[in-house]
């Protein structure tokens, strides 16, 4: 009966015990604020992309991108919309992301059957009259949606797969800029040379820097094109003084199958070049 007595005794005491540890862990999660990260994101920017020219029978998507480094170098360096609709002579669009700061935003064109390419661009944001620097834009809070993000897009500067290429070597004269970090070798046509933007250039994959001497191949469309070597440094935007090298002559690619070979450029960091 001693026995009976302690443990009748005792359950209570169990019981209140796990009741009184319930309650507290309950108090202690309630009075907690959760991760602000967990909440939907709230802040970004918007705005409406303009078509101009005729759509593309081989368009697949078209998206909005934000570049925190231009032009990217990785993956992680960009934060992508959702697919803009086809066929249309515009269209809204909204990117949502925590606040930071964007060097760049384009609109990118994807052929069908091919992968993603985020040097196909076909539109960039200039909140300016100078068309050769992208604007950037500044997400300040986790409650801003930055409005008028407007970028106008060109259809005919889209570039579906060609087996079309330049190559050559990229030689250095001089000592390298010390915070030069890559090198692009870009191609802009002839025709829109005196009235070109940024979005007239064909931008090849970065080459990292230094290097005496480096291989390197652009895929171009047929047409005839000036060659030059851009020398990117760390956080400096692109500019004409990014220009250290330009191939003497125009290059011609006749077809969509043409290889031309052996322009080489020299980047001279004892000279200023450009374009």
């Amino acid at each position: 009966m001693q026995d009976l007595f302690f443990f009748n005794q005792d359950k209570p005491t169990k019981m209140l015990k796990h009741t009184l540890i319930i309650s507290l862990t309950l108090a202690i999660f309630l009075s907690c604020k959760f991760d602000q990260g967990l909440e939907p994101t709230r802040s970004g920017f918007e705005g409406t992309i303009y078509f101009s020219s005729e759509w593309p029978d081989n368009t697949d998507q078209v998206i909005v991108v934000a570049a925190k480094k231009f032009p990217p170098t990785d993956i992680s360096e960009i934060v992508m919309g959702e697919p803009l609709p086809l066929e249309v002579d515009s269209a809204k669009y909204y990117i949502w992301t925590p606040p930071q700061e964007f060097s760049a935003v384009g609109v990118v064109w994807k052929e069908k059957d091919q992968p993603w390419d985020v040097t196909n661009i076909i539109g960039i944001y200039f909140p300016t009259e100078d068309k050769l620097n992208p604007g950037s834009v500044i997400v300040p809070d986790r409650q801003t949606m930055v409005p008028d993000i407007d970028i106008e897009a060109d259809l005919s500067k889209s570039k579906p797969k060609v087996e079309s290429l330049v190559s050559g070597m990229l030689n250095t004269k001089g000592e390298w800029p010390p915070m030069a970090e890559s090198v692009i070798v870009v191609g802009v046509e002839s025709k829109v040379f005196y009235k070109m933007t940024l979005v007239d250039l064909n931008f090849s994959m970065p080459i990292s820097a230094p290097f005496d001497s480096v291989d390197y191949s652009l895929t171009l469309k047929p047409g005839t094109y000036i060659m030059a070597a851009l020398v990117l440094e760390k956080d400096q935007p692109i500019s004409l003084n990014s220009i250290k090298g330009i191939y003497p002559g125009f290059v011609t690619l006749k077809s969509d199958s043409t290889k031309v070979n052996d322009v080489n450029i020299t980047l001279d960091f004892e000279s200023t070049n450009s374009l």
